[in-house]
């Protein structure tokens, strides 16, 4: 009865939360919250913030947003220092008996939200500060996953210290504030950035991107400067659009957020236990089978297979390809429209992130495997086989791997800015698949511009 126990807590968090992205799509904010709720558990703290301040986003309740990605923050602060009795635990259970720290990408996109929030609220300097820390917060999250990674599994994920994204997105935001030096360095950092790492995001340079150096360093005076960063970032300029006299129109940013990141599923993968193998160093036994893997009979030809042990790991599947490509904006009432461009690929950033920690994850599964048995074998020596019996059930039933991630996070952000007259404009989005043909139409209705003043307006498509 005490096994049954065990095996009905035994779903894994994708599967606990399976409803919660068709209830999003479908708008129903207080099922997802529901979901949410009841699909967490005591160690999943830090997530259950995350999924409830970004639902609570949406569903334009931005102040409560803001008060539970504040708390997600302190937590995750928290969180990011280790407690070995944790790891201990997982040692005989799971990698879910440990709380969920929140991943690099996971946490730079929670200032980016309250930023967002405080635009709607009506106070832009709060969201220069979120801006700001979002950058940080990336970051030192990758050099703390680092130290968890093989050095040999490192260099890609070290890459994505920052996303050239947020940078700009920081540069626009301080642009706004007034804060033209600042703008410029945010923007000059991000062509950079997008110089360095748009083959590895998958992302694209925005063209409006040459155009707010050239406009901030105009004012500064910044000649030499800007001459640096062309001559640095030619990705960057490949075909900047004239900026329009600053006074008579209002820049409007359209974020727009498509598909979701990748979920982790559970596969479940067999290693053997040699007979006469000394096992004192499980450290180094469980890296020689992850080393091994595939040619096991093999490894130790002078051995003898003993047992074969089942364990469970993640496995990163990636998202169905997105139908949409990309995205037409235009102003209903005015001959103004741009095409969006992939700015951030939260995807590709979780990929880059799991592909780096996956050698690492599945050494420890299979030290946790070998540990669980280990520790039968001896039971049985000393107790018989009854003991060694129910040490097998209890290792069955709580081995699972860990699936937890910020599943409603989007794959993707697009980006268009437009420059429209003052006033109230409507919007139409469209919808374009690869082959530029129209999918549908999204309208963004009264969208107000103030003369040499910033709009940011953000939509998540399903």
């Amino acid at each position: 009865m005490a096994a049954l126990a065990l095996l009905s807590g035994c779903a894994t968090y994708s599967s606990r939360t399976a409803a919660l992205r068709p209830q999003l799509a479908a708008g129903d904010f207080d099922a997802a919250l529901k979901t949410i709720d009841e699909g967490t558990g005591s160690h999943d703290r830090l997530l259950t913030l995350l999924e409830r301040g970004l639902v609570l986003h949406y569903a334009d309740r931005w102040e409560e947003s803001n008060e539970v990605f504040s708390a997600a923050e302190l937590l995750a602060e928290d969180l990011y220092t280790k407690s070995v009795s944790q790891g201990v635990a997982s040692l005989v259970s799971s990698d879910e008996s440990i709380d969920y720290r929140a991943r690099p990408y996971e946490l730079a996109m929670v200032p980016y939200y309250k930023a967002l929030n405080y635009e709607y609220l009506g106070l832009p300097r709060e969201s220069v500060v979120e801006a700001r820390r979002a950058e940080e917060l990336q970051a030192a999250a990758v050099e703390a996953t680092l130290g968890d990674v093989r050095e040999a599994d490192r260099a890609d994920l070290a890459r994505i210290r920052i996303d050239p994204f947020l940078l700009w997105f920081a540069g626009m935001l301080r642009e706004q504030a007034g804060e033209t030096n600042d703008a410029f360095v945010s923007y000059r950092n991000a062509a950079v950035a997008f110089q360095d790492l748009h083959d590895l995001l998958e992302v694209e340079p925005p063209d409006d991107l040459a155009r707010d150096l050239a406009r901030t360093a105009r004012r500064l005076g910044f000649t030499a400067e800007l001459e640096q960063v062309r001559k640095d970032c030619p990705v960057v300029f490949r075909s900047p659009a004239p900026d329009p006299q600053e006074a008579e129109t209002g820049r409007v940013v359209v974020l727009l957020e498509t598909g979701y990141v990748p979920q982790k599923t559970q596969i479940r993968f067999d290693f053997p236990v040699y007979s006469g193998k000394s096992y004192d160093d499980t450290n180094a036994a469980s890296w020689d089978l992850y080393n091994g893997a595939g040619r096991y009979r093999t490894l130790y030809p002078q051995r003898k297979i003993e047992y074969w042990v089942s364990v469970a790991a993640p496995e990163l599947q990636d998202a169905l390809a997105d139908p949409l490509a990309r995205c037409r904006v235009a102003a209903s009432d005015c001959d103004t429209a741009r095409y969006t461009v992939v700015a951030t690929n939260l995807s590709r950033a979780a990929r880059i992130t799991f592909d780096a920690e996956k050698p690492t994850i599945f050494f420890k599964t299979i030290l946790r495997g070998l540990t669980k048995y280990l520790a039968q074998r001896g039971l049985e020596k000393s107790t018989g086989k009854v003991g060694g019996l129910l040490a097998n059930i209890f290792g069955a039933v709580t081995e699972k791997a860990d699936t937890r991630s910020w599943s409603t996070l989007p794959g993707r952000i697009l980006v268009a800015r437009l420059d429209l007259p003052p006033g109230r404009h409507d919007l139409q989005v469209e919808l374009l698949d690869k082959r530029d043909h129209v999918r549908g139409v999204r309208t963004i209705a009264g969208v107000e511009v103030r003369p040499g003043g910033w709009t940011f307006v953000s939509r998540r498509l399903f």
